[in-house]
């Protein structure tokens, strides 16, 4: 089969034509052709439009549930991304690798919790993901949800023991990462939480020093409140620069 056939196989998949999918099946057309340098399937082009009909009929007739494009991305990751639970379901049931990574090493509950896709970061808990999965930057689905405040994804990981005081690369943990990017609500949930307001980044940055420096007046509060230390390195002079500018 040709450039047609294979034009028909993605249209099929792209739009959820089940009818269309499963007479070129019959036809003998292999599902697991590629599109294009980005190495594109007909499963991963299904999972990103979420169309959980074709997904399955796919992986029925051979599609290859963990194919990954030239850029490291498994058919599972893509719809964890986009917040399909029902394709990430069908790819899981049908034997796909919950732990399947990028080349940076993001999973698919990593990649979930950064976009704050709660109904798939719940599911794939669920199913024995590791809630400690990180990139080779060390950045984990708390990291994430903490850093983009998705308060639910948060607060669910946290319930599933998800360690707090995980923290990047440089040191960064979550309750740092909230604070420096202005996220109130997320900081009041991981100090409820437990996080430690004291911790410091291997630059010696503490979550209080972060939000001054960032300009974050609210959190600046709740950290003090907390009992966070403004004598730490120059955070007293980031701090007074705030309340009297």
């Amino acid at each position: 089969m040709g450039t047609s056939a294979s034009k028909q196989l993605f249209d099929s998949a792209g739009s959820n034509d089940v009818v269309k999918l499963r007479s070129l099946i019959k036809e003998g057309i292999d599902v697991n052709m590629t599109a294009g340098p980005e190495g594109i399937t007909a499963l991963h082009a299904a999972a990103e439009k979420g169309h959980q009909r074709t997904v399955a009929l796919l992986l029925e007739n051979g599609a290859e549930v963990d194919r990954k494009t030239a850029e490291g991305r498994a058919a599972l990751y893509i719809a964890a991304k986009r917040g399909h639970v029902e394709v990430v379901k069908s790819l899981l049931e049908h034997g796909g690798d919950i732990e399947t990574n990028r080349k940076n090493g993001r999973t698919a509950i990593v990649i979930a919790s950064k976009k704050g896709n709660v109904e798939v970061v719940k599911y794939l808990a669920g199913r024995g993901a590791n809630l400690e999965a990180c990139r080779n930057d060390r950045c984990t689905p708390l990291y994430y949800a903490a850093k983009k405040g998705h308060v639910e994804v948060a607060q669910f990981l946290i319930d599933s023991t998800a360690a707090l005081e995980a923290s990047s690369i440089d040191g960064t943990t979550p309750l740092m990462i909230a604070a420096q990017k202005g996220r109130p609500v997320m900081v009041e949930v991981l100090i409820d939480r437990g996080a430690n307001v004291e911790a410091c980044r291997k630059d010696g940055c503490t979550a209080l020093y972060l939000a001054a420096k960032m300009g974050q007046l609210r959190i600046v509060k709740l950290l003090l409140e907390h009992g966070a230390n403004a004598d730490a390195r120059d955070t007293i002079v980031r701090v007074g620069r705030l309340f009297t500018d």
